[in-house]
């Protein structure tokens, strides 16, 4: 191979490392039950984060959603989600609430195998582009691309926040 073919493989290697190399403060890579995990999922890696799309730069949004988590175990979407395959949204995340929250995106199978490796973790920190974690007070903006399966959840899966009713389902259209 020349240096020419060397590149772009180079790039591609470099790429996927960043991407899959998602924050989960508090939790080192041994402690994650990977035998639990879904390793079919693994081929999203480097092309999409979710069967529902990918973390986009929020700069590239071509709208904008306000996003409040609240102790009552709502979300509250500020205007209502009007959004189509293809689109890129920055989520402005508050939370309202005196608790920790999360807000994660994607399938409903996905949500329930995340709730699923939270009940094994509950103290586990995100901010991995497809959820973020957010103490007391504390406001994240999260950008994405939606394109894949359009039946998306935006879930707090924190133990027992979801199952409390702190979720959204949503058809894009």
């Amino acid at each position: 191979m020349n240096k020419y073919q060397l590149l772009p493989i180079g790039l591609l290697f470099a790429a996927s490392a960043v991407f899959a190399s998602g924050q989960h403060e508090g939790m080192s890579h041994s402690q994650m039950e990977h035998g639990d995990m879904d390793h079919n999922n693994m081929q999203h890696h480097g092309k999409m984060a979710s069967a529902v799309g990918m973390p986009a730069p929020a700069e590239q949004a071509t709208q904008t959603v306000n996003v409040s988590l609240t102790d009552d175990m709502k979300m509250k979407f500020s205007p209502t989600l009007n959004i189509k395959q293809g689109d890129i949204v920055r989520f402005v995340i508050t939370n309202t609430g005196q608790m920790p929250h999360e807000f994660s995106i994607g399938s409903i199978d996905e949500q329930d195998k995340h709730r699923a490796m939270m009940r094994s973790m509950p103290d586990m920190q995100h901010s991995d582009g497809t959820t973020i974690t957010l103490q007391s007070g504390e406001t994240a903006e999260m950008g994405w691309h939606f394109m894949g399966q359009n039946f998306v959840e935006f879930s707090c899966n924190i133990p027992g926040h979801a199952e409390a009713g702190m979720k959204m389902n949503t058809i894009l259209r």
